[in-house]
C-alpha cells in the first residue's frame, strides 16, 4: 500500500470516528452484547449427539455482534448473529461443546429519537446447529456437525441509556427437516452510533 492510500485510509478512519458515539442513532452501526441464554431443541437427528427424539434444554453463552446502518433515529436495519454455546452428552457419554446461532437481517424500531427508549427487532436469516469443532474444519458448510436452515428471530429491549441495551431475544431455527431449536437470550449490549 503506497502512502497516498494509507494517508486517505487513515483520514477516513479519524473522521468517522470523529461524528461516532455522538448520541444520534444514525448512519453506521456497530455493536456487541453478551448474556446468558436457553435453547431447548427437538428432533435433531445427528451423529455427534445421536438421535434425539425427545426435547433438550440447555443454558449457555449468547452473544450478539451486530453491524449496520440507522436510517434515522428510529429506525436501524443490522446484520446480526445470535449465537449461543453450550454442552451436551453425546450417546456415548462423551460432552459435545454446541453452538446454536441465528444469522439474520434484522430490522430495530425504536419507540423514541433518544435514550430512555423501548425498542422491538424482527429479522431472518439461516439458522445453524453445529459442533464446536466444526470450527476448525476449513469449510463448516459442508461438515456433516453442521446443520442449517431456517432461522427467525424477534427481539424487545430498551435503552436506559446512550449506547446501552438491554434485550430479550427469541430465536427459532429449522436446521432440519423435522426438528426445531428455540433460542431465548438475555443481552446487554454496547451499541455505537
Amino acid at each position: 500500500m503506497n502512502k497516498t492510500k494509507l494517508t486517505i485510509l487513515i483520514m477516513l478512519l479519524i473522521s468517522t470516528s470523529i461524528f461516532a458515539w455522538d448520541g444520534e442513532r444514525k448512519g453506521f452501526v456497530l455493536g456487541l452484547g453478551f448474556g446468558p441464554g436457553y435453547d431447548v431443541y427437538n428432533g435433531i437427528q445427528w451423529d455427534a449427539i445421536g438421535s434425539d427424539e425427545d426435547s433438550n434444554a440447555s443454558w449457555g453463552l449468547a452473544a450478539s455482534p451486530k453491524i449496520g446502518y440507522a436510517f434515522n433515529n428510529n429506525i436501524a436495519l443490522f446484520y446480526t448473529r445470535y449465537p449461543l454455546t453450550y454442552n451436551v452428552k453425546s450417546s456415548n457419554g462423551n460432552d459435545v461443546g454446541i453452538i446454536s446461532c441465528t444469522e439474520a437481517l434484522q430490522v430495530v424500531y425504536f419507540l423514541e429519537d433518544q435514550a430512555p427508549s423501548l425498542f422491538f427487532g424482527l429479522g431472518t436469516g439461516i439458522g445453524y446447529f453445529f459442533d464446536q469443532e466444526v470450527m476448525e474444519e476449513p469449510a463448516m458448510n459442508y461438515s456433516p456437525n453442521s446443520l442449517k436452515g431456517l432461522g427467525l428471530m424477534a427481539s424487545m429491549g430498551f435503552e436506559p441509556f446512550k449506547h446501552i441495551t438491554t434485550e430479550l431475544a427469541i430465536n427459532y431455527r429449522a436446521p432440519q427437516k423435522d426438528a426445531s431449536v428455540f433460542a431465548f437470550s438475555l443481552l446487554v449490549s454496547v451499541i455505537g452510533f
